[in-house]
């Protein structure tokens, strides 16, 4: 098969049967006549022996693992990581849990607000058009629960064109932070004022509760051009719903700056509860009928 003191010559694949291949190596010593007809003679397929035999040495990469029995199982050796990871899972299933729960008192309590609160705010809406005959909302984009931005209304308390004078208005900006704040703004309407004095412009947000956009109890929802000067983490205020009341319009208001009013948000965002959101809830009446306003 192999010329001795020659070169090896390779064999013809397409002449070699199917039982038996050769796998000549040119600086391999030539093999006596025992060794070809050893190779010669082995067989086509593997014996059901030899192939039991490879599968328990080296299992298949797909073969599934054998089950164990939940009693051989020591807690003691579950590993942290996975101790942690279930409690991911619960707490992430708590929190969606208290979401929906905070979603069915939003929808709840701002359909029993609107319906029975309906004539007075078409009163309300009547008096703005029959001002100057301008639209009765005043609608802005906004951001809020997880960073998503939507239209915020309320009742319009300025004149049709107060965004357009607002640039000639900067220099006498009483405020402390990047919103904008007169007391005596000459935008506003007197019907506005009436209705600023007492954050009865607020109350179309309750629409924005209704579709999903807001909660009742929550950070304030801000612009996105404030978010430019916010702190890391004052972006946890997203982690929950904006709100139309919450912690800094009842605790604070008007009295605090802009980084204390973020930081009350984000205290809120961390601690909130559905019991924090019904006292919340309970003492924004009173803070109504106090003067001031909400931003």
């Amino acid at each position: 098969m192999i010329a001795t003191g020659e070169a090896p010559v390779p064999p013809d694949v397409r002449s070699t049967s199917r039982g038996t291949g050769e796998l000549v190596d040119a600086s391999a010593k030539p093999h006596d006549d025992s060794q070809a007809s050893a190779v010669a003679s082995l067989p086509e397929e593997p014996s059901p022996v030899a192939v039991a035999t490879a599968l328990v040495v080296c299992s298949p990469a797909n073969t599934q693992p054998a089950a164990i029995p939940a009693s051989a199982v020591d807690p003691a050796d579950i590993p942290a990581a996975l101790a942690e990871e279930a409690y991911e899972l619960v707490s992430d299933f708590s929190s969606r849990l208290r979401l929906s729960l905070k979603r069915v008192l939003d929808v709840t309590f701002a359909a029993a607000a609107l319906l029975a609160l309906s004539p007075f705010l078409l009163l309300i809406a009547a008096l703005i058009k029959l001002t100057d005959g301008g639209p009765v909302f005043f609608a802005q984009q906004r951001v809020g629960f997880r960073y998503r931005s939507f239209r915020m209304l309320k009742f319009r308390s300025m004149v049709v064109h107060a965004e357009s004078l607002k640039p000639k208005l900067q220099l006498v900006n009483e405020s402390n932070g990047p919103v904008f704040k007169m007391m005596r703004d000459p935008r506003v309407t007197r019907v506005g004022r009436i209705l600023r004095k007492y954050s009865l412009d607020e109350l179309p947000q309750l629409i924005n509760v209704l579709r999903g956009d807001m909660s009742l109890v929550g950070p304030r929802p801000c612009l996105a051009t404030e978010t430019e000067l916010f702190s890391p983490h004052h972006f946890e205020r997203f982690l929950v719903p904006a709100g139309l009341t919450g912690l800094w319009q009842v605790t604070a208001r008007a009295k605090s700056t802009f980084g204390e009013a973020l930081d009350m948000d984000v205290t809120y965002a961390r601690g909130w509860s559905l019991l924090l959101d019904l006292r919340l809830l309970l003492r924004t009446p009173v803070q109504l009928l106090r003067p001031g306003g909400t931003a």
